[in-house]
């Protein structure tokens, strides 16, 4: 059953003019130019009792990394995020909360890169700077103890670097966890339209919009913007969560199907009835159950491969 809360997110949702931004694509240059002159938000003022947090600017774009403040309660696993918004949007700060969740519930560390944006910078640089960013956490913390999760758009980033990794047989991470991921960049998996006027938050062409603003001119199914297109047999255990009233759950079903395909099916899928996009990461009560479940995967991956 539909928590009361999740019922009343449905409502308050389209008020954040999300919706519309990607409902109006003609408009949609303009408004990434005013959203550059907002400021990019950081964890809470909470987080910072658990947490030490701290921020580097040194790679060219900021790299904020939080750690656990009681060392009793270091697991040794590493949070390698990346936050959803199209590819053209900042950290909000419902990601850091979630993050911050994430960490605690899995007694990690995190790292959290605040990735060029597009149209400014597209995917030619930006895959690159966060393989070489996933290089440099390996050689630090070993690449058996970092854990790789994204949502929506950085669920999509998260799963290129993953497969370009598996391209060049390095050392994968420990496990790969996707919040509702967005893996075809040309938005044009069959069914979307019909889970379109139930999503609060997204539409098909304001994404292909923000792909072809990422793609610097490549083609939409290249797999370094559509991974769902590339090679799935070589993958960490992956995780997959998704909302029946989110248009990206025909990518999450396409891409499970194509998993089981090549015979490397997700290790944990989960399909939850009636959420929105990226429910996982929104202040509701199935929303934090998935944040739970999300790190005790982690976790139990973690433990198994130390045993």
């Amino acid at each position: 059953m539909v928590s009361l809360r999740a019922r009343v997110f449905e409502f308050v949702l389209p008020l954040l003019g999300i919706k519309r931004f990607f409902s109006q694509p003609d408009k949609m240059d303009k408004r990434i130019s005013k959203m550059r002159r907002a400021q990019s938000p950081r964890p809470s003022k909470s987080a910072h009792s658990d947490f030490v947090i701290s921020e580097d600017t040194s790679r060219g774009y900021p790299l904020v990394s939080l750690e656990p403040r009681e060392t009793g309660e270091k697991s040794g696993l590493h949070l390698l995020y990346f936050h959803g918004g199209g590819y053209v949007m900042d950290i909000a700060a419902l990601h850091w909360d979630a993050i911050v969740k994430l960490c605690s519930h899995a007694e990690a560390s995190a790292s959290v890169p605040i990735y060029p944006l597009a149209p400014e910078v597209t995917v030619q640089t930006t895959l690159p700077a966060m393989r070489a960013l996933y290089d440099e956490l390996a050689q630090k913390y070993g690449a058996g103890n970092i854990a790789i999760a994204g949502d929506s758009a950085g669920g999509g980033m998260a799963l290129a670097l993953a497969q370009d990794l598996a391209k060049d047989s390095e050392a994968l991470p420990n496990s790969l966890t996707l919040f509702s991921p967005w893996v075809d960049a040309s938005a044009s998996g069959e069914g979307m339209a019909a889970i379109d006027p139930y999503d609060k938050l997204l539409s098909p062409q304001g994404l292909e919009a923000c792909g072809r603003r990422y793609a610097g001119g490549l083609d939409l199914e290249d797999t370094r913007l559509s991974p769902l297109f590339g090679n799935l047999d070589d993958l960490p255990p992956t995780g997959i969560f998704v909302g029946t009233r989110d248009i990206l759950l025909v990518d999450a079903r396409r891409l499970r199907d194509k998993m089981e395909a090549a015979g490397n099916p997700p290790a944990l899928y989960r399909e939850a009835d009636r959420m929105q996009h990226v429910w996982m990461i929104l202040p509701i009560p199935e929303g934090a159950a998935a944040l739970e479940e999300a790190a005790s995967f982690m976790r139990k991956l973690h433990k198994e491969a130390a045993q």
